[in-house]
């Protein structure tokens, strides 16, 4: 037995056994601690590209919400500027809100801020040596901390203000301005206001709100590490897998979320300026919302998917845009334009075209606003574009367009005969109007649609042209009876003072 055992293997130096179980524990342990250490950079690695990611998202985040928010700011104080009358800003310092003109410049302006998205303040003022004289202030919370300044009311510079104070006193415009205290964390744009001589007679000040953005980021930090937690604790579950797949770092739902509520942004601001643009223009209240229903339903009987059509609405509130650069006094004159006047009209495509061709997240939004008077026959305005030259969405602006500017009820006269207008159009097809939009047009009123509610027959029967002839000729009469008239414009204003439609037969040829 004992030379059995000696001859067998348990016979062998029990150290050697050891020293081989020894050696193989050293290599698994060595192993183990080289793949920890492995983890633990990859951990480390990831940590660094969530952290970096973080700040570069938030920051990339945060700079595209202050470009937004600035240009919505200047559109706003551009807008305002043109109801504010010049030569009474002295007085308003003076008399206050005692001054006549005064309150309801004031309710003008507290409409303007009140639909316009993150606007938190909206103020006139006239810069002297000793601080900023308050001309209107339409604090919309006057129960907050912010106090409510009064007409006259001078209120020193503040620190952020003072390097700019020398430009302020040239009437020279300032960048923006970025601060953060009693009123929050908002960006401050001012605006100079020049009168026909190039004078600077004040400035329009607004106050945009970036507190959300701070919410927003807070709420994608907390996201950001509690995926970055349960991603660690994969790691470590998973040990040995030192590649993990790319991980999406917003959830399809918040990103759907999100989606909808820049939609929804879109589509008020959008809705706010082109209110704003009607009620500049008294002859066509509610028109362009008019159009931009129309323009969906030509959009969605074309084919076209949801999202399109949701587009396209937005482009078409938007079409007239322009209009806010015409001189309110050619843009509501009640007599015969003159050519020159006409050429000003025309030029609201143009100018809309500059208002908008810097919107980089909808660059249709621009040529639905300058293209909308083009012609397939090449006649049309600003480019004499042809065909399919002319954009898509600028083919279906101009058909509801044409229809609306015909079957809406006007100051100086009542909508055309549903059926009248109908025929119109159809004769138009292929030279004024787009043959394919037209026959959209056609099927949706196949269906019964277009027509108004109210609509139970009757209307004017007669051609535009005619219509415009009574006009001038009205504006003819003797001064007496045009004093009677004075309520009617003497010419067709769609056709000559606003050039609101696409074919010579309705209303702008």
């Amino acid at each position: 037995m004992k030379h059995l055992h000696h001859n067998s293997p348990e016979s062998h130096d029990p150290n050697y056994v050891f020293s081989y179980q020894d050696l193989l524990k050293a290599y698994e342990t060595r192993h183990r601690k080289r793949r920890r250490q492995l983890i633990l950079v990859f951990i480390l690695l990831l940590l660094c590209l969530i952290t970096a990611n973080t700040i570069f998202c938030t920051h990339l985040y945060t700079n595209s919400v202050k470009e937004q928010r600035i240009h919505t700011a200047e559109g706003v104080t551009q807008l305002a500027a043109t109801f504010l009358d010049l030569d009474q800003i002295d007085q308003y310092l003076i008399t206050g809100k005692d001054t006549p003109g005064y309150r309801k410049t004031e309710d003008i302006l507290r409409e303007i801020q009140k639909n316009s998205y993150g606007i938190e303040y909206l103020y006139v003022v006239k810069i002297e040596e000793d601080g900023c004289h308050f001309v209107f202030d339409t604090d919309m919370n006057p129960d907050d901390d912010v106090p409510t300044y009064q007409p006259g009311e001078v209120v020193d510079f503040e620190e952020a203000f003072l390097p700019y104070v020398s430009d302020l006193l040239a009437g020279k415009k300032i960048n923006p301005i970025e601060s953060n205290d009693v009123s929050g964390w908002v960006l401050t744009i001012y605006d100079p206001v020049y009168n026909d001589k190039g004078e600077c007679i004040c400035y329009v000040g607004t106050d945009v709100s970036l507190t959300d953005v701070r919410q927003v980021i807070n709420r994608f930090l907390l996201w950001v590490g509690i995926e970055s937690v349960i991603m660690l604790l994969v790691i470590l579950i998973l040990g040995g897998r030192l590649t993990l797949k790319y991980r999406k770092i917003n959830e399809i739902e918040a990103l759907t979320t999100q989606q909808e509520q820049s939609k929804q942004l879109i589509r008020e601001i959008v809705k706010a300026f082109s209110k704003t643009v009607d009620m500049k223009d008294k002859y066509t209240n509610g028109h362009s919302v008019r159009v931009a229903e129309y323009t969906a339903m030509l959009t969605r009987e074309l084919g076209y998917d949801e999202e399109t059509v949701e587009k396209y609405y937005n482009i078409a509130l938007m079409h007239d845009i322009g209009k806010i650069g015409i001189p309110a006094k050619v843009l509501n004159k009640p007599g015969k334009l003159t050519d020159e006047e006409f050429d000003q009209i025309k030029s609201h495509t143009v100018q809309g075209y500059h208002v908008l061709k810097d919107i980089s997240i909808m660059p249709d939004l621009a040529e639905g606003a300058r293209s909308h008077h083009e012609r397939p026959d090449g006649k049309g305005y600003p480019n004499g574009l042809k065909g399919d030259e002319i954009p898509r969405v600028a083919q279906i602006i101009a058909v509801a367009d044409t229809f609306d500017a015909m079957y809406s009820n006007r100051p100086y006269r009542k909508r055309m005969n549903f059926d009248k207008a109908v025929s119109i159009i159809k004769e138009v097809s292929g030279t004024q109007l787009t043959s394919d939009v037209v026959d959209a047009f056609l099927r949706l009123v196949e269906k019964g649609k277009f027509r108004a509610a109210d609509d139970h027959g009757g209307g004017s029967t007669e051609d535009i042209n005619n219509i415009r002839q009574s006009y001038q000729d009205a504006s003819e009469k003797p001064a007496e009876s045009s004093a009677q008239e004075s309520t009617h414009p003497s010419s067709e204003k769609p056709a000559s003072s606003s050039p609101d439609t696409q074919t010579a037969p309705p209303e702008n040829q």
